[in-house]
């Protein structure tokens, strides 16, 4: 049964998921058992023909099928291992003056990209890229409707590095009934500028990397990405929209070809330029009851994982990064795409 526990000295929020040790890459002793856990395309859950091989379809993009068989283009199901449930509560519980509980309640979802065993997403056709990102819309907002959820958090995990168990490409999301203190941080630091000069922080901040151009990877008529002045991992990568959106739950279905063009583009400039390293990905948005508001811009953020974290940066929350952001946007814009 998942847990979440309070860290009173942070006021953060602890998941606590006993289940998910029993993931397959959790038991891996040696190299054999490393390549066992990443199984092949005849064997493996997420492969199209083996839908019996997982729970039952949540929502599938499909042509007319029906749900558990093939024929879908993107499928949705429940996490075999799931960090949190939706039957859990969600009411607190005090044991003294510094333990506080609360049951694991929310829920965790895995999205397969396509019916493709072997190609990353930075291989798939933009069509196919752009039914993602519509998925995870629908999937966002869905789950939003249930009152007891305060943030989805949306993350992909390519590499073993990066924390993923199956190798068909897939994502994530995670719905919450707390919202991490990071995401607050972000939000309060976010909320302050705009009390004190009345414009979005992220808007600013994109106008003033277009107007730079130092640090623009590559761009559209309605998105940038751009490796952010202050990087915190060697070739960073934002896609943020260029006119003011809070909420990824509100994009505009036809915004969604020109997001899925640019996230291809970037995902190939990697691929290509950096020899398909491991990353996350993950979708920044505004929690429930904030999604109209103008201090916040949604965006997806991309940490390849290049170098690993030690003590310093452990133990003081700060970041060592090794490579100075105009120098990965330049490289990465004459990065070559297939």
């Amino acid at each position: 049964m998942s847990l979440l526990r309070q860290d009173v000295t942070t006021n953060d929020w602890v998941i606590f998921a006993p289940e998910r040790a029993r993931r397959p890459h959790e038991w891996k002793q040696a190299a054999e058992e490393s390549e066992a856990s990443l199984p092949s395309e005849g064997k493996c859950p997420f492969c199209q023909g083996n839908e019996q091989m997982t729970s039952p379809e949540i929502y599938a993009l499909r042509g007319g099928t029906a749900p558990n068989t093939p024929g879908w283009r993107v499928r949705v199901i429940p996490n075999k291992f799931p960090a949190l449930r939706i039957e859990e509560e969600t009411r607190r519980q005090e044991e003294g003056p510094t333990f506080r509980h609360m049951g694991g309640c929310g829920a965790h979802e895995v999205i397969v990209e396509s019916p493709d065993h072997d190609l990353f997403l930075a291989q798939q056709p933009v069509e196919q890229v752009e039914f993602l990102l519509r998925a995870l819309q629908l999937r966002f907002n869905d789950l939003m409707r249930d009152s007891r959820f305060q943030t989805i958090v949306i993350f992909k995990n390519h590499g073993e590095q990066a924390g993923t168990s199956l190798r068909h490409p897939h994502c994530q999301l995670i719905a919450m009934p707390v919202v991490p203190q990071l995401l607050r941080l972000k939000h309060h630091v976010a909320t302050d500028f705009f009390d004190q000069t009345g414009s979005c922080l992220y808007c600013v901040l994109l106008h003033e990397e277009l107007l730079a151009r130092e640090r623009v990877v590559a761009e559209n008529d309605h998105y940038a990405a751009i490796s952010p002045y202050a990087s915190h991992v060697p070739f960073e990568i934002w896609i943020l929209p260029k006119r003011h959106n809070s909420s990824f739950g509100r994009v505009e279905a036809s915004l969604f070809r020109p997001l899925a063009e640019l996230l291809k583009t970037v995902l190939q400039k990697l691929f290509c330029g950096l020899d398909n390293p491991a990353f996350n990905l993950i979708l920044n948005t505004a929690p429930r009851g904030d999604e109209g508001k103008q201090y916040f811009l949604w965006h997806i953020q991309i940490l390849p994982r290049l170098t690993t974290q030690a003590g310093f940066e452990m133990g003081s929350g700060m970041s060592i990064n090794t490579t100075l952001p105009e120098d990965a946007a330049e490289y990465l814009r004459q990065a070559e795409s297939f």
